[in-house]
């Protein structure tokens, strides 16, 4: 089947290359240092995975540095074990640097530790529930760019994971319950080599069965064969890194259609080391069939293929597409570095992701409705920025409103206070959907203001703990503009909740305004 025949079986919306001038620019982005140069922050509950009484804290320290060497990680690394019952003496946990925190918690400390600017290799001990607080922190961790290894050691047969480096990293998982992605590729992976229509079947077919959602890249060598003239190798890290900017952390099949027609035999090693894998021109149209009828994850081509066939893909509005269109198609001068930056690359991209549309490296700004991926903010706003958590079971909202009437009657609260707003969001807590304010609110965002609810929790412990770890994953996304949080709460219950407490007393420093309120004050006419 051919690019016709695909076309005339799908029909979609045309593809519009409109920039958008007022959103996200993906091409402003800092050069993030490599995984194996970031720190590495190893996080330790010894109450769910104790240290054994007889173990040699020397010893296990030595494993663990020789598990990050295997890993590919070679920065230092920080140990930090949380809980009260720890058998070893203070000297003997200080002589080993390790960080005993026993009032400590762990997430918190995730995510103050968490820098914008320079993402962390982030090592927790043991793997955390999938359900669990501190899996979503992590996950939220992880879409801002950090590394996230979790060590399970319910898959180690032995008595102790950390008896030697190799067993850590046997029991070492990434957060989608496969091996750890670093950089786009999956630990263990080895380039296929594709050479008929069943090996390209058995690729798709076990991407397709794998965990978590893997993006593919059809790069139609015979078209743009530029990027072969130099090391193809930082083609893979260009491209890899141009997706996880826009938000897939998953894994990435770079697939060079064509390659064998104009690269010399001597290449495929480096094809190999880069992990894109040559697929012969003649399999160009299977790989099509088995990405439409499996749909993977995203899809990025390159060079863009013709309008026509784009818009055909585009219509049912299934496929997260983007397509990149090289300078070389615009009659500027060849570079055969532009596959080597990926900022370059976003910058000649167009398409979806998310349901976002993307136009020559602006993304529409996303509208948020929880922090599981970064908040971003328009291009050009002033006026002051205002941000409400408001935790509903304190105090809930007047009844009969709507959520518009709410987010005026708060709104114009800051206005009569001579706030001269240019942002304003609100984020509620709910007792899951037992309170008043659950049900269709949690799942169904019927009304225009930017006011979001959220599942709190069971109990008011829950609700605060998650309240907390939203303000922290805020304040990275907020980095470095200035603006008042806002927190609807009961003032009593935030002091005797220590962590919360001294955490605030923490922001209170930063230059942020930080305020506690209670509901009525918001309600007064």
């Amino acid at each position: 089947m051919d690019e016709e025949d695909i076309s005339s079986k799908i029909s979609v919306n045309l593809l519009d290359e409109t920039v958008c001038l007022d959103g996200e620019d993906l091409t402003e982005f800092c050069f993030y240092p490599s995984s194996s140069e970031r720190q590495n922050h190893v996080y330790w509950d010894v109450v769910q995975y104790p240290i054994p009484p007889g173990a040699n804290l020397a010893d296990v320290k030595t494993s663990i540095r020789a598990a990050l060497d295997q890993l590919g990680l070679y920065s230092c690394e920080t140990i930090f074990a949380y809980g009260d019952r720890m058998s070893h003496s203070k000297d003997d946990l200080r002589n080993s640097r390790i960080l005993h925190l026993p009032q400590g918690e762990l997430a918190v400390d995730l995510l103050f530790r968490a820098n914008p600017w320079s993402p962390l290799n982030f090592i927790v001990i043991p793997r955390p529930d999938t359900k669990s607080e501190l899996h979503r922190v992590l996950k939220g961790l992880q879409s801002r760019h950090n590394n996230i290894f979790l060590v399970n050691p319910k898959v180690h047969d032995g008595p102790f994971v950390f008896d030697s480096g190799q067993s850590i990293v046997d029991c070492t998982e990434g957060l989608d319950g496969g091996k750890p992605i670093i950089g786009g590729i999956r630990m263990g992976d080895e380039t296929p080599v594709i050479k008929d229509s069943r090996s390209l079947v058995s690729l798709f077919e076990s991407v397709s069965k794998g965990p978590g959602r893997t993006a593919f890249v059809f790069w139609d060598v015979a078209k743009y064969s530029t990027p072969t003239k130099s090391n193809v190798i930082p083609v893979g890290t260009g491209i890899r890194e141009a997706l996880q900017r826009l938000g897939h952390h998953g894994c990435v099949e770079i697939l060079a259609l064509g390659a064998e027609k104009v690269t010399l035999r001597r290449d495929a090693d480096y094809f190999e080391e880069a992990r894109i894998i040559r697929i012969p021109q003649g399999l160009y149209a299977k790989a099509w069939q088995l990405f439409l009828r499996l749909n993977p994850g995203p899809l990025m081509i390159i060079p863009t293929l013709d309008p026509t066939f784009l818009r055909s893909l585009q219509r049912k509005g299934r496929y997260d597409l983007l397509s990149v269109k090289p300078p070389v198609d615009e009659g500027t001068p060849q570079d055969v570095k532009f596959l080597h930056n990926a900022h370059l690359i976003l910058g000649c991209t167009d398409g979806f992701y998310e349901g976002k549309k993307i136009g020559r490296g602006r993304r529409e700004i996303k509208d948020i409705q929880d922090f599981s991926k970064p908040i971003t903010f328009e291009k050009g706003a002033t006026g002051k920025f205002v941000f409400v958590f408001w935790n509903l079971e304190d105090f809930p909202f007047p009844p009969g409103l709507t959520p518009d009437a709410i987010y005026k009657g708060i709104e114009s609260t800051f206005l009569a206070s001579g706030y001269e707003l240019g942002n304003m969001l609100i984020w509620a807590y709910v007792d899951d959907e037992e309170g008043s304010w659950g049900g269709d609110f949690l799942t169904n965002k019927t009304w225009e203001s930017s006011i979001y609810f959220l599942p709190g929790g069971g109990d008011k412990s829950a609700r605060r703990d998650r309240m907390l770890h939203d303000i922290l994953l805020w304040i990275v996304d907020l980095e470095p503009i200035r603006a008042d949080l806002v927190i609807v709460s009961n003032e009593a219950n935030i002091i005797a909740d220590k962590e919360f407490s001294s955490t605030l007393g923490v922001l209170a420093e930063m230059p942020k305004n930080v305020i506690v309120e209670t509901g009525s004050s918001f309600f007064q006419c």
